[in-house]
């Protein structure tokens, strides 16, 4: 029997069904679309006592699209799927100065220690992703000072940033969420006033670059 990922119904399904995704403003990694259709194919497959390569063609781009969504929806407010990222809607790029840059990396690396500490592992994955991309962006060549972004990775830094900052102010996130008291209150509580300025940062930069 072949293997159903070399299947070529397989490969355009995981393709199709990528596609709905992105129409739901959803962008989803290939591996992760890939192992929910091959759960229903095989699903299928067992149901209806075929083998895979017949299966294959019962299982929509649709039903695998839907399964992923109501997993994002159904983690709403919690620790969704790490694949899932809401798509990019701006990809220019702009000039930002390098000094900036680097706060933006610090920002999300701060951010992403705090979700990691509070088990918010879709954020952390996001927020690493996000300072990768920014640190790409450093050690390529720049002239005057300037390094090149895309703008979206501005918007995303900040709406990340702002709510990691929010769950450490409203929900008691923390560094070292231990149960015991032993100062790291007041750690939390500035280190939340830190990331909200660094949020702040990047969104005036936004701002000066479509002002």
């Amino acid at each position: 029997m072949a293997d159903l990922m070399d299947l070529l119904p397989f490969k355009s399904l995981v393709t199709q069904a990528s596609a709905v995704l992105l129409t739901h403003g959803v962008e989803v990694e290939s591996t992760a679309v890939q192992g929910v259709a091959a759960h229903l194919v095989e699903k299928a497959a067992l149901y209806a006592g075929m083998d895979v390569e017949e299966a294959v063609h019962l299982v929509t781009p649709e039903a695998v699209a839907e399964i992923i969504m109501k997993a994002t929806e159904d983690n709403e407010g919690a620790s969704g799927p790490h694949a899932v990222r809401p798509v990019r809607l701006d990809d220019r790029m702009a000039g930002v100065p390098v000094e900036s840059v680097g706060h933006l990396v610090m920002a999300a690396s701060r951010a992403g220690k705090y979700a990691a500490a509070n088990d918010d592992g879709a954020t952390v994955s996001h927020l690493l992703d996000l300072a990768t991309e920014l640190g790409s962006a450093l050690v390529r060549h720049h002239t005057d000072g300037i390094a090149e972004i895309p703008v979206g990775v501005r918007d995303e830094v900040a709406d990340l940033v702002t709510s990691v900052a929010d769950h450490v102010e409203t929900l008691g996130w923390s560094i070292c969420p231990c149960g015991e008291a032993h100062g790291q209150d007041k750690v939390d509580a500035g280190t939340a006033q830190v990331m909200q300025a660094h949020a702040s940062l990047a969104r005036s930069l936004r701002e000066q670059a479509t002002g």
